[in-house]
């Protein structure tokens, strides 16, 4: 097997696991590790946030970049599809420009959707996962038909997909410097979630201690959710990322950061630090501060 696709195989292996691109804690956290929820309103919204330009610490070599916008249009299809199952198979026949990175979004989303035993919750939380299954809009039988489609494609090419290029790019860059070099290129790429997972490790690095009882410690699992947001990304009241916190969690508001707010309560405030902290880092292009130790 050539190196390329091996290459290409570990990528879309990371990818199918959630190693890179979860921004989601996983579901169910114990009961004592989270306050009961409390009404909180949803912040006000706003366009989202323009990663300015700054004068960067690693100076970038001549590369073949990639693409900084070809990836918004698909972006802007998952954003507004009514059926994700038919956004999926237009994905796999056109991919490039992010297709299989948001493909394989969906279906990690869906798979924990159809995995969830309605019945068993409260109105809330059933009629959150009632609409994500509708959004979703697979059986478990095409679910399972799409993910084995997705694991023999036989196509992907990184260079025509940005994202998961970009994310096989850092993992596979040479040391801190090279890191540090990919990490401003995702910048200048622009999606907020892939920088998000990027950014993921430094933020668990961030957290003062492990204490259960600490406020940023009770946060961390959504910080880089909360990252993604701030960086524009898709957290309104019909996003899955909301709708996955009303679902697996009974945190259910208008926006992924204010059901955050709801479900942590006083908490949310150190969470909320640490993801301004992280995001101002990005803006300034401080992409050595956003390296995980293991790199230095």
């Amino acid at each position: 097997m050539q190196i390329r696709e091996i290459a290409i195989g570990a990528v879309l292996s990371a990818v199918l696991a959630g190693v890179v691109l979860s921004t989601m804690p996983s579901p169910e956290p114990g009961a004592r590790d989270f306050p009961a929820p409390a009404t909180a309103a949803a912040p006000a919204a706003g366009p989202p946030p323009a990663l300015h330009s700054a004068s960067t610490l690693i100076p970038m070599p001549p590369r073949q970049a990639r693409p900084t916008a070809s990836w918004r249009g698909v972006h802007a299809k998952f954003v507004g599809a009514r059926s994700l199952r038919v956004f999926f198979y237009e994905a796999m026949r056109q991919p490039g420009e992010g297709a299989y990175f948001y493909a394989t979004n969906v279906l990690e989303t869906c798979r924990r959707a159809l995995d969830k035993n309605v019945s068993d919750l409260p109105p809330p939380r059933r009629e959150a996962a009632e609409e994500l299954r509708r959004r979703c809009d697979f059986t478990p039988e095409g679910l399972a038909d799409a993910e084995r489609e997705l694991r023999a494609a036989r196509h992907l090419d990184l260079a025509t997909d940005p994202l998961l290029g970009s994310m096989f790019d850092y993992l596979a860059a040479d040391g801190p410097d090279g890191r540090a070099r990919m990490l401003l290129a995702s910048f200048e790429q622009g999606n907020p979630d892939v920088i998000a997972s990027l950014v993921a490790p430094v933020i668990q690095e961030r957290a003062p201690t492990r204490d259960e009882q600490d406020s940023t410690a009770r946060g961390i699992p959504f910080a880089a959710a909360l990252v993604a947001c701030r960086l524009g990304a898709d957290c309104g009241p019909a996003a899955p990322r909301t709708l996955e916190l009303c679902m697996q969690l009974g945190w259910c508001a208008d926006s992924v950061p204010a059901a955050l707010q709801q479900g942590l309560g006083t908490h949310y405030a150190a969470l909320d630090r640490l993801a301004t902290q992280v995001v101002n880092d990005i803006r300034r292009r401080d992409a050595r501060r956003l390296l995980p130790a293991r790199s230095g």
